[in-house]
């Protein structure tokens, strides 16, 4: 069993991009896992290991763990070495969830009913309260 955090909310930069928009969003994530084991150490908690940031944008990932990747956009820089400095320290790793598989979806687009859509509310919900027949 693993914690699950998520959240929504509108991002204070403009971006022309989605992988500019997931760069950033991944770069929150990550700041925020870096503060949840900060606390936990701090409570007497040890955190061995890594996390793992799930992701389904491939070329975001990808940059992720190449140290020689430029970006142009301050922004997407600074998003880029602070997610790279977690992933080289082995704080964090970045991995791909296909998007047919991602439940996550089902928070940020608009789904119409259906099997997809179904099965995304059924993940979330054995997510939260375990195995649910």
């Amino acid at each position: 069993m693993a914690p699950v955090y998520w959240m929504s909310k509108k991002q204070t930069s403009v971006e022309t991009s989605s992988f500019g928009s997931e760069f950033i969003a991944m770069k929150q994530c990550t700041e925020y896992i870096r503060g949840l084991r900060y606390k936990l150490r701090m409570m007497g908690i040890p955190c061995q290991g890594h996390a793992y940031v799930y992701g389904d944008n491939q070329s975001v990932l990808y940059n992720t763990s190449i140290p020689e990747s430029t970006l142009k956009k301050k922004s997407q820089s600074i998003a880029y070495h602070f997610v790279r400095e977690g992933c080289a320290r082995n704080v964090w790793r970045t991995a791909y969830v296909n998007t047919h598989l991602n439940p996550a979806d089902l928070l940020t687009k608009p789904l119409a009913a259906g099997e997809k859509r179904s099965n995304f509310v059924r993940m979330i919900i054995h997510h939260l309260f375990g195995a649910v027949d």
